[in-house]
């Protein structure tokens, strides 16, 4: 199941902040976007997701505009973990957890592998609402684990775990492409990048955007575009990919 991006323009207000991107989203891979505050990394994961219409260009499933698909078809195939908190949700961590198998319909799932997985097997439960922000975000993954989609969308979805935990959603993202799904990741450590992302696209706020390897862009040049002067000093280059200069 592929996703494909055709001419796609993103705008805010009278902002461009992208520019006619082809992109297509391979099964098995691992996509890491990275850009500033503010430079359209969750408008386009919105956009991807069909929630949202781009000012131009279109998104397809394979084949299909993804805007024209049902809504529950679209969730059969495509998950979004938004940045936003789930206010005002009263239910128990097992209850939202299961929120997750909601487009497929019938019997619920057992959520055991997934609570054992994401560590909370002892708080299922308990309200969503009591949990700590990084226990809150473990739920959310464990209902998008729970929907299992064949692409799956997470907007900075490191915010609030600890590093144990980041380490453990990152090899999560592998280990769904590996299984031949693909994961599309928000993130802001190159280093996370470099370790775990196939490619890479980088978002620059102004229209321009960049795809490719972590070796090709992940340089300090690069990130000093990125993010600012001095943001290179936060690259640690790992074996095998490019070096400071």
């Amino acid at each position: 199941m592929s996703l494909t991006t055709q001419h796609l323009s993103l705008h805010a207000a009278t902002r461009t902040l992208i520019d006619s991107l082809d992109l297509t989203l391979e099964p098995g891979e691992v996509l890491g976007i990275l850009g500033a505050n503010g430079a359209g990394k969750s408008t386009l994961l919105t956009v991807l997701a069909g929630l949202a219409v781009p000012a131009s260009g279109q998104v397809l499933l394979d084949g299909q505009p993804v805007t024209g698909l049902p809504p529950l078809t679209r969730a059969q195939h495509i998950g979004l973990l938004p940045q936003g908190d789930e206010g005002g949700f009263f239910g128990s961590v097992a209850d939202f957890v299961t929120l997750g198998h909601f487009p497929f319909g019938g019997p619920a799932p057992d959520l055991a592998p997934q609570l054992a997985v994401w560590e909370l097997a002892e708080l299922a439960g308990r309200p969503l609402d009591t949990l700590s922000g990084g226990e809150r975000q473990r739920a959310r993954l464990a209902q998008l684990a729970v929907q299992a989609p064949r692409i799956a969308l997470l907007d900075e979805p490191l915010t609030h775990l600890d590093p144990a935990h980041q380490a453990r959603l990152l090899a999560w993202a592998r280990g769904e492409a590996d299984a031949g799904r693909t994961v599309v990741l928000t993130l802001h450590d190159p280093n996370w990048a470099a370790c775990h992302c196939d490619r890479l696209l980088f978002l620059f706020g102004d229209g321009r955007w960049q795809l490719g390897t972590p070796a090709e862009l992940l340089v300090p040049a690069s990130l000093e575009v990125l993010y600012g002067p001095g943001s290179a000093a936060l690259w640690r280059p790992a074996a095998g990919l490019a070096q400071p200069v």
